[in-house]
């Protein structure tokens, strides 16, 4: 049976000195030495009010090396899914509803597992494109946070449902006294 070393081909010399980031400014600035230069930084925050552009810019290089770039990239991305907002509130309240008739006697919300029947007055809402129906009170807490179908993850603001005007009864400017 084979050990790590052998299996991932490093030798562990190699592994023990090799301590330098790969994104290191000074070519080869070690973990503890960085850590040492983030810790001294720290404390110079903490003893003055006012901090210099120069020494911000520091701090975030050395950050940057003490982060893995991998994490990084994470919490770049959940920064930018928490700034995106849900739906506004005039397109919750716009959602088609279904009437009770036309609902199924087994027919229950995929959010909170209720039979919609078992409502006496249920509120049940028809996302549009994909179809997927909810109770309205469940939906409308999701879209303030998400804009996708919580089934399938349909953008649920990227499909315009087109109005067909042609069969509206137009409205004729008489003024007010016809």
């Amino acid at each position: 049976m084979s050990n790590y070393e052998e299996e991932h081909g490093i030798s562990r010399a190699v592994a023990e000195s090799d301590t330098s980031h790969p994104t290191s400014p000074n070519g080869g600035t070690g973990g503890s030495e960085v850590r040492s230069q983030f810790q001294e930084l720290f404390q110079a925050f903490s003893r003055q009010e006012d901090q210099e552009e120069g020494d911000n810019a520091r701090l975030l290089m050395l950050l940057s090396q003490l982060i893995p770039p991998s994490l990084q990239e994470e919490w770049m991305e959940q920064m930018e899914q928490s700034n995106k907002k849900g739906c506004p509130q005039e397109f919750i309240d716009s959602l088609p509803r279904i009437s009770v008739a036309k609902l199924n006697s087994d027919d229950s919300c995929p959010i909170c597992c209720t039979v919609y029947l078992e409502d006496d007055y249920p509120l049940v809402a028809r996302l549009p494109h994909c179809g997927h129906t909810f109770d309205l009170e469940c939906i409308s807490v999701w879209l303030s946070k998400s804009t996708s179908c919580p089934l399938c993850r349909d953008d649920v603001t990227s499909h315009k449902v087109e109005v067909d005007t042609s069969q509206a009864e137009l409205e004729q400017d008489w003024g007010m006294f016809g």
